[in-house]
């Protein structure tokens, strides 16, 4: 016997795996779950994706399933997709935060030690602090700008990454705290926004 599934199913245009599970019950209906997962996305954000369902007689799956099929297939492959795109992004965000936050803490840690071999020299000049203060609170608003930024363009998990940290500004603390606290949120907001949208 002769069919065309597997024509039929890579005509659909997918890359990565799908999971079938077919169970049939005692009154001849057939149940299809099918999954499609792809890379690493499986193991974070994929894992939230719905089976889809299919459910029929052996005759109504043979002649409608790939109808019925086709148009979750695409769906779900373009929020895998859109999730791998978000995931580039999001490691693209945590890798130039830690390379900002790097150069940041090399930077005042040689100022410290020119500081202080400046000052066990009695005969040069005290270093400006108040040059130091205004490079941090440089440094400060240019993240929060970036991270106000980011979260207008509902990118609220690299907002999280960009957040700067508390330890380098006790006296911000309670600011950053509270904007982290806005940011997780949004992020829970706009999560749950885009899962029902997905539904």
């Amino acid at each position: 016997m002769k069919t065309q599934f597997f024509q039929q199913l890579a005509g659909l245009g997918f890359t990565g795996n799908f999971l079938l599970n077919i169970n049939q019950d005692e009154t001849g209906i057939l149940t299809v779950s099918a999954i499609l997962k792809k890379g690493n996305i499986t193991a974070t954000a994929g894992n939230n994706l719905p089976p889809m369902l299919f459910k029929g007689t052996a005759v109504e799956l043979d002649e409608g399933f790939f109808e019925q099929f086709a148009q979750p297939v695409k769906q779900t492959a373009g929020i895998i997709n859109n999730l791998e795109e978000y995931q580039k992004q999001l490691d693209k965000a945590k890798k130039n935060a830690k390379s900002t936050n790097d150069k940041t803490n090399k930077s005042a840690t040689e100022k410290d030690d020119e500081a202080e071999e400046e000052t066990q020299d009695l005969f040069t000049p005290q270093v400006d602090d108040a040059q130091a203060k205004a490079e941090k609170k440089r440094l400060y608003d240019d993240a929060m700008e970036k991270v106000k930024e980011l979260a207008q363009n509902t990118k609220y998990a690299e907002a999280l990454a960009q957040l700067p940290d508390p330890a380098d500004y006790p006296e911000k603390a309670e600011a950053i705290e509270a904007k982290r606290q806005t940011l997780q949120a949004g992020k829970e907001a706009y999560d749950k926004l885009t899962a029902s949208f997905n539904d």
